[in-house]
């Protein structure tokens, strides 16, 4: 008599057949030497996070800045707003630090999967930006892609440099560090001088378009 074979698993599963993780896909932060490098480039760590990397207790200096403002340092935008670079007289600077990482979500959401493979997939899929296999309907990627082409109209109707400024700080893969301009006006103000003036025109163009989207 043949044994019972073993029971399926009951959850939603990808076209592979494989089960998608309660919750979506794990965000992948990296090493805690390499947080604690992000975090510092973004800004003075705390001296007692300072303290604990010095004496090789990596990871638990890393988790106490997770929780903090320097966990915002993965990306470019992120590390602007840290610095406190992100200021316009409306729009608050959190509200355009959180447009332009939608805008980043959106903008990879929809051109990552146009191509499911090599590194450029394998990367959005590790930050939780898109599914592995999660394909969606045509429906939700017809919803996404309208929002997209939407802040992208914004931007446009903004002008060619804030456009090209935003998709810098925002869509272009600065991941650790960059864009350059931004990484010179952040060494600027913690050596408390003024940054170039070219560098600065890149910034204001960047939160004008910010708080457009916002």
């Amino acid at each position: 008599m043949a044994r019972p074979g073993r029971k399926r698993k009951v959850g939603e599963r990808n076209k592979a057949g494989r089960l998608i993780a309660v919750g979506g896909p794990r965000l992948d932060r990296g090493t805690a030497e390499l947080r604690l490098h992000r975090a510092l480039r973004a800004g003075p760590l705390d001296p007692a996070v300072q303290r604990l990397w010095q004496r090789g207790k990596a990871e638990q200096a890393a988790a106490n800045i997770g929780t903090g403002d320097h966990g915002q340092a993965v990306d470019a935008v992120g590390r602007a707003w840290l610095a406190g670079l992100l200021v316009h007289p409306v729009r608050d600077s959190e509200s355009m630090r959180d447009a332009g990482r939608v805008l980043f979500m959106l903008y990879w959401a929809h051109y990552a999967e146009l191509a499911p493979s090599g590194g450029l997939y394998s990367e959005m899929v590790g930050r939780g930006v898109v599914g592995a296999g999660a394909g969606g309907s045509s429906e939700r990627a017809a919803k996404l892609e309208a929002a997209l082409n939407r802040r992208l109209a914004t931007l446009d109707d903004c002008g060619r440099d804030v456009r090209r400024a935003v998709e810098s700080l925002c869509v272009d893969h600065h991941f650790e560090f960059g864009p350059a301009w931004l990484d010179r006006l952040i060494a600027a103000q913690r050596e408390k001088r003024i940054g170039s003036d070219e560098d600065q025109r890149r910034l204001n163009a960047a939160v004008l378009g910010l708080a457009a989207l916002t």
